[in-house]
């Protein structure tokens, strides 16, 4: 056990042992991955391995940057370290703190670095990473060399055997693989970059103040907490359009903001996707929107809003349907994000609705609109994804089953396309043509915080719909990227793409 635990090396550490190593004349191999379940497709590309040189080094992905999505890795990145530490075959383990291997290659600088043969089609790799490796290797002067031993899938056993997912789950996802393959799944999110896409809605400042409770005060009841950091997040419409920059670059966005606008310019810079056309209106009598959230110990135990929710001026409703009216019918689909807070009157609904040529709507419900925001609001709306209780709320029904409600709404609004997302329970679709409801399972294992994963859910899914998707093929990849919206704090960042292909190819293998 003893020389088990000397293998494994800190990275800053091993790159002195290799370079004397490399000194001594000893050729000096790597190879990197997950290694989350090991089996005798990975034994077998490590022995392979060894033959190439004299000294095998393995280097693992910390847990931090497994993008496998919920649940995985399956083995933290110590348990991992110490099972390929184990094996004869290899002389050291390094656990690497960064996304991909290319920084460990140029610090190790090893002579061979070796992959397996899924790596043979470079097209394959959804990442494209295989190519920023072979830049690295070559430029400190290695090589790859590419296994053809036989192959497993890790991810495919580990879905098998060690039930990530309950039985149900697994039933519909291996439905989902029979249907369609992950070269059509690909293809319909790359189809995506096409679309010219126009976002209108409320730009919100999400914040986070992190604080940890001390007690209660002993003069009050008041709960005492101390200050820890804070962090400011890009949310509302702002969320939307960063979704949507990593899909297609012509995203517009029409939005207001404050009379203190200026205050959140520099912020705005770095938070919002640089490749986003934002047109922003200055609303005179109110600050920009800002919704504070204290957290403690993970747990949200208090939430202050900074908004003024009465209805914009006419004024201000002018310039904006002006300019609605000069640039919507340039755009193949627009993206109405009504968060009720008083920018959406009902003139702007009135041209989105009858001038856009493909309208995709949320009305959202919290706790700032009281439930006073329904998507009975809009005449014509092509697409409406809404959460269980935005459909009650805008049916007035509490009790009446949920497929009742839905063929009800879809009705008045003249909807042809709704999908309800019902947290834990998955999402619900129905089209208004074939009059079939289809249902999707949540794909998440874990969550560290469900805000913004309605709007991560809308921003994917809205694209999907106005290219004809399949409407099962939508909830799907919508249930998909939901699960990994969990997985981020806020709107920290936006669900990658290349993330969501790994996380896809993961549960469909």
């Amino acid at each position: 056990m003893k020389n088990l635990y000397k293998k494994i090396k800190p990275l800053n550490k091993l790159v002195k042992e290799i370079k004397e190593l490399k000194a001594r004349g000893k050729t000096v191999v790597q190879c990197h991955g997950v290694f989350d379940l090991i089996h005798p497709g990975h034994i077998r590309h490590l022995a392979s391995a060894k033959k190439e040189g004299d000294i095998l080094v393995v280097t693992i992905t910390a847990d931090k940057y497994v993008r496998k999505g919920p649940g995985r890795p399956i083995f933290n990145e110590n348990l991992r370290a110490e099972t390929l530490a184990a094996m004869s075959m290899v002389d050291y383990v390094a656990i690497n703190h960064a996304p991909t291997a290319t920084n460990c290659i140029r610090l190790l600088q090893p002579d061979v670095y070796v992959k397996g043969r899924d790596y043979i089609d470079r097209d394959k790799d959804v990442t494209g990473k295989i190519r920023e490796e072979e830049k690295a290797i070559a430029s400190v002067g290695g090589r790859v060399v590419l296994t053809h031993d036989i192959t497993f899938s890790s991810s495919k056993l580990i879905n098998e055997y060690l039930q990530v997912f309950p039985e149900q789950t697994r039933s519909y996802l291996k439905g989902i693989s029979s249907k369609y393959s992950l070269d059509r799944i690909f293809g319909v999110l790359d189809s995506i970059q096409t679309l010219k896409i126009l976002v209108i809605g409320e730009a919100i400042i999400d914040q986070y103040h992190y604080c940890l409770g001390t007690d209660k005060s002993r003069k009050s009841n008041v709960l005492a907490y101390r200050y820890i950091s804070e962090e400011s997040f890009a949310g509302g419409s702002l969320a939307i359009v960063n979704h949507l920059s990593g899909l297609t670059k012509k995203v517009s966005l029409i939005t207001i903001m404050g009379n203190d606008a200026v205050d959140f310019k520099r912020f705005l810079k770095k938070a919002v996707s640089p490749s986003v056309n934002m047109i922003s209106f200055s609303r005179e009598d109110a600050s920009t929107i800002v919704k504070r959230r204290f957290v403690s110990e993970g747990e949200k135990v208090f939430e202050i809003c900074y908004l003024n929710d009465s209805p914009i001026s006419p004024d201000l409703t002018r310039q904006i349907n002006q300019k609605l009216k000069r640039i919507i019918r340039d755009y193949d689909l627009v993206i109405v994000s009504d968060f009720g807070h008083g920018f959406l009157v009902k003139d702007i609904i009135r041209t989105v609705c009858k001038q856009s040529k493909f309208l995709a709507v949320n009305t959202q419900t919290n706790g700032a609109n009281m439930g006073f925001n329904y998507i009975t609001q809009y005449s014509k709306v092509d697409y409406a994804n809404l959460d269980e209780l935005e459909l009650r709320y805008a049916a007035h029904d509490k009790f009446s089953s949920i497929n009742k409600i839905i063929k009800d709404i879809v009705g008045k609004i003249g909807c042809e396309n709704l999908i309800i997302t019902r947290g834990y329970n998955g999402a619900l679709g129905f089209n208004k043509k074939t009059r079939l409801l289809i249902e999707g399972p949540a794909l998440a294992t874990s969550v560290i915080d469900p805000i913004g994963a309605g709007d991560a859910f809308f921003a994917f899914t809205a694209p999907l719909v106005a290219k004809g998707i399949p409407q099962d093929l939508v909830i799907f990849i919508g249930n998909a990227v939901g699960a990994l919206a969990v997985q981020i704090v806020c709107n920290r960042q936006p669900v990658d793409p290349v993330d969501l292909k790994k996380f896809i190819t993961t549960i469909l293998k």
